[in-house]
């Protein structure tokens, strides 16, 4: 399954049997407006709430528990979407579905914003009615899933490739980190890859599979591939584009640069090579 779906192929399936659509939208206020029945899926509330860092992947129980309440089966087509557009929480949830085992899921290609300016109809929050709840179960896939000591491990092994899909400022250490206490820098060995680069800033879209390629031509993927960025979701954005390509086996680093550059402990490089 493609990993992106058209405002054109949602609006032809939306209310279909099996269709459940997820707002993701990250880090905005809340609003009424939806498209069709949208779900809320926010996720620093489908996390670990033990954890220190934000939106830490939960245990496979806890996200089965959250679908269970939002009453999604695991036979239902999800199309996930953020008021944003294409670069923040949309991709992370497409990769927790995956994670755990749900691969009928796909994110709206420039979400929200290319809904509106398609001038498909929109909807209210308030006359969604709440799904009845379901058995939902999963299946984790650990090898989409990197730890910090899964990192620390590969400095010397170099078993896998790291990638970063923070801008090249903070990947080289030149720009300050937005959040405090963190250090600057990259992880040894890691290669850049600028998520933005792989979204058109014109129109909002996911660049074509040729750009795409383009944009990530510097990547060997001899090895397995994995990606970081700040806090483990524009990461998923890489990861997205990978999966357009056919690499569908790209691990996402959870903690990123939150856990490994607040760590004074964990190596850091700056500059603008691996």
């Amino acid at each position: 399954m493609n990993a992106l779906i058209s405002t054109k192929e949602l609006h032809d399936i939306i209310g279909k049997k099996g269709v459940k659509i997820l707002d993701a939208s990250y880090g905005q206020p809340p609003v009424d407006m939806c498209i069709g029945a949208a779900i809320d899926f926010d996720i620093d509330v489908v996390a670990d709430k033990d954890a220190v860092l934000p939106h830490t992947l939960p245990r496979p129980e806890v996200f089965a528990a959250h679908a269970s309440v939002l009453g999604l089966s695991n036979d239902d087509h999800i199309i996930v979407y953020d008021r944003s557009g294409l670069a923040m929480a949309a991709s992370r949830a497409w990769w927790m579905f995956r994670i755990f085992g749900h691969e009928k899921v796909q994110i709206l290609d420039g979400g929200f914003p290319a809904w509106l300016k398609a001038g498909y109809e929109i909807s209210s929050k308030k006359n969604v009615k709440k799904s009845e709840r379901t058995a939902y179960t999963v299946k984790y896939q650990p090898h989409l899933y990197k730890s910090r000591q899964d990192i620390l491990d590969n400095l010397d092994k170099q078993a896998f490739t790291v990638l970063d899909a923070r801008d090249a400022k903070r990947y080289s250490g030149e720009a300050p980190e937005p959040r405090p206490g963190m250090q600057s820098g990259h992880i040894p060995g890691s290669v850049n890859v600028p998520y933005a680069t792989l979204i058109d800033p014109a129109t909002g879209l996911f660049r074509s599979i040729e750009q795409v390629k383009e944009a990530l031509q510097h990547v060997d993927n001899a090895k397995p591939l994995a990606v970081s960025c700040g806090s483990g979701v524009t990461a998923c954005v890489v990861a997205l584009g990978l999966y357009q390509l056919g690499q569908k086996d790209v691990a996402i680093y959870d903690g990123s640069w939150a856990e490994w550059g607040g760590d004074l402990s964990t190596p850091k490089k700056k500059g603008n090579a691996p």
